[in-house]
């Protein structure tokens, strides 16, 4: 399998959504429970099986070299944001980037392992779509991916940022969910991010189309 980074240039999330220097800190594994659909770096799924929030689940990486980091620490508070840069279409996005989703106050708990003994480099977290079991807060309510009719395949990006000081602020809420608030076409995750002081340190993405093409 090719690594992230290489997955996401070729899908042009690389620089479309992220920073050509983007390096991936974690594993993001996304799932829709209700249609038992995985999010598996840039399968298709119908936009009726992604109709709800999904659960997700943060690993870090088994890459020997990347040590965790202010990236990956159970005293952070993380943010998940899910984007589309092809509104209203990849041919002409108009709306894009267009938000779908940011949750946040996503804390990390120690993994144990079988003997029950805390892994030193290991902290997970498993996010309910019902927002409780991980006390996270929705800044903005997720927006169930629904491309338009006759507009091809969009690619619907989730972000895991982390706080770029090590210390999570108050968040600023997007003025609207056309290009974050910006008001230009192409604006998104990436301002919206340096504004509030995050840095991306995971992602994963599928494509979903209307079925009227």
């Amino acid at each position: 399998m090719l690594p992230l980074g290489m997955i996401l240039e070729k899908s042009s999330i690389i620089p479309d959504v992220l920073d050509d220097d983007f390096t991936p800190k974690v594993v993001l594994s996304l799932s829709y429970p209700s249609s038992r659909q995985v999010v598996h770096l840039g399968n298709t799924l119908p936009p009726s099986d992604v109709s709800s929030s999904p659960a997700f689940e943060i690993h870090t990486l088994s890459t020997p070299d990347l040590s965790p980091t202010h990236a990956l620490a159970s005293n952070i508070t993380y943010t998940l944001v899910l984007t589309d840069p092809d509104a209203t279409s990849r041919v002409d996005p108009a709306k894009a980037q267009m938000c779908h989703w940011i949750a946040t106050d996503i804390k990390l708990t120690p993994s144990t392992t079988s003997s029950g003994m805390e892994e030193t480099n290991a902290y997970n977290i498993i996010f309910s779509p019902t927002l409780t079991a991980a006390n996270v807060t929705e800044l903005i309510s997720y927006q169930p991916p629904s491309p338009p009719p006759k507009t091809g395949f969009h690619r619907y990006v989730f972000i895991l940022l982390a706080p770029a000081l090590g210390r999570g602020e108050q968040l600023k809420k997007p003025k609207d969910r056309p290009h974050w608030g910006y008001g230009k076409v192409g604006k998104g995750v990436r301002e919206w991010a340096a504004d509030n002081d995050l840095v991306a340190v995971g992602a994963n993405f599928f494509f979903a189309e209307n079925e009227k093409q």
